[in-house]
């Protein structure tokens, strides 16, 4: 039982570094695309957990590599905090949010993270997950939210994404 928690461990200690490694490498250059949320989240490599994406053809414009590194992470929270399934839902353009059944936390413990994440004051407040999908949505000029979970319980996580403006380039 100890070696597979430790194997476990270094599964996921090696998807975050490669997050991180994906994120820095990429540095301001986004290399934007029409992602297809589900075929992205039926890509990664997430086990023990049951994920729906509510609709199979919601498409964002975002760099794939740093969207997946973001949603692994978070997927890779929900399931260490005990939820065993997570609904993906678009529900705005650029907009990705998830939803896990785990327990969540409380009211004041979410805004506590949330003001963490819009000072972008990491250290000792959030752990690598939020941290690195926060970073993700910023590099996409966006935020990462946590909206109080719609259903009462469970966990949120809302990565809003800003659209390319037209007449920019990628990277730009």
């Amino acid at each position: 039982a100890r070696l597979a928690r430790m194997r476990q461990a270094t599964r996921r200690l090696q998807q975050v570094v490669t997050a991180l490694l994906t994120l820095f490498r990429s540095g301001a250059d986004l290399q934007r695309t029409s992602v297809r949320v589900a075929d992205l989240v039926d890509r990664l490599p997430v086990e023990g957990l049951h994920i729906m994406v509510s609709d199979d053809k919601a498409i964002v414009q975002a760099d794939a590599d740093l969207l997946a590194a973001a949603l692994l992470n978070l997927l890779d929270n929900a399931l260490r905090h005990g939820a065993k399934q997570v609904r993906i839902d678009v529900p705005a353009p650029q907009c990705v949010r998830l939803h896990d059944d785990g327990p969540g936390v409380d009211d004041g413990k979410r805004r506590a993270l949330q003001a963490a994440l819009d000072e972008a004051q990491y250290e000792g407040h959030t752990g690598l997950g939020l941290m690195l999908a926060d970073v993700v949505a910023r590099a996409h000029g966006g935020r990462l939210r946590l909206p109080t979970p719609r259903e009462g319980v469970g966990f949120d996580a809302e990565l809003t994404l800003q659209a390319e403006a037209a007449g920019d380039t990628p990277g730009a």
